[in-house]
């Protein structure tokens, strides 16, 4: 380890978030460390070609967490969402929080979800959640109220709204596999109320930022959109960007469709959650442009993510 280069421990180095943090700390020569279930895996080998330093184990492994965590003194702390068990990521936090400040950790960046603004003063939501997700909101305040009352000299929020990427592989499968095998999206927004849009790229840049200035940043909850778009344009927008003439269409649901999927207990989140109408409201984009300037649109993403649009709707 190089005397002055900052060591940052990243959760979820494999995922989407924390591999786009890994690979822009590697590139501005900082030292990465992380935790990884299966060193083997591609996204794991890729990290490691980078000079990320892996460390076998999961979240729950202390031992792993111990280790990874040995010599940073910064950490990037986020969890997949776990809605068969809601004390999971709060219970990681802790863990994680605790194994930090004993590793000398004096900085701590969260990454949770728009919808736990809702659970700020002031924030009350216009359509409130249905009970799943308000546990769900409520499992992702915990998690920041960890990182809070951490004891860390900077903490910084970051609640990222709706991922470009989920229309694209792997996480097009995973909730939204209507838009590649049936070119239509059911969604419970409305035709003239924007989706508040981020991409994971910039998550990551935020981050970056926050790691180089944790006074200016230290105590900043930051709802993380980077464009606004109606659900029909944005879609128009992906049509265009495959390229192969096929039109993509917008299908609201109506409040009889959207109670349906409520009572089957559907999982998918625009099936049964108005509360999303009005969460880009959370965000200010004007703010984060003046932090973190470079908002990416949606048309600049995709045309960034070119080969895996292509790939995720021409190879499907």
């Amino acid at each position: 380890m190089s005397f002055g280069i900052p060591t940052v421990f990243v959760s979820m180095a494999t995922g989407t978030q924390g591999g786009a943090l890994a690979r822009q700390l590697r590139g501005l020569g900082w030292n990465v460390r992380a935790t990884v279930r299966d060193i083997h895996q591609p996204k794991a080998k890729a990290l490691l070609e980078i000079g990320v330093h892996l460390t076998p184990g999961d979240w729950d492994d202390v031992v792993a967490l111990r280790a990874a965590l040995t010599g940073c003194t910064k950490a990037f702390i986020g969890y997949t969402a776990n809605l068969l068990d809601f004390e999971a990521a709060p219970r990681r936090a802790r863990l994680t929080v605790r194994l930090a400040r004993e590793a000398g950790v004096t900085q701590a960046i969260c990454t949770t979800t728009l919808g736990t603004a809702m659970l700020d003063e002031g924030k009350e939501p216009l359509i409130a959640p249905t009970p799943l997700f308000a546990q769900h909101f409520a499992s992702k305040r915990f998690v920041e109220q960890a990182i809070e009352d951490g004891g860390f000299d900077s903490w910084t929020v970051l609640r990222p709204g709706f991922f470009m990427g989920n229309f694209l592989d792997p996480k097009v499968w995973y909730g939204y596999a209507d838009v590649p095998r049936k070119g239509e999206w059911a969604n419970v927004m409305t035709p003239d109320l924007p989706l508040g849009l981020i991409d994971h790229e910039y998550i990551a840049k935020f981050a970056a930022a926050a790691f180089q200035d944790p006074v200016k940043f230290n105590g900043i909850r930051a709802g993380l959109v980077t464009e606004e778009l109606p659900v029909q344009e944005m879609l128009d927008q992906l049509a265009v960007a495959i390229g192969d003439g096929r039109t993509l269409k917008a299908h609201f649901m109506t409040d009889e469709e959207i109670d349906k999927a409520v009572a089957s207990n559907s999982w998918a989140v625009f099936s049964r959650e108005r509360c999303v109408r009005y969460m880009g409201n959370l965000a200010n984009t004007k703010e984060l442009e003046k932090l973190v300037p470079g908002l990416t649109t949606f048309g600049q993403y995709l045309e960034r993510e070119s080969e895996l649009v292509k790939s995720t709707y021409l190879l499907a």
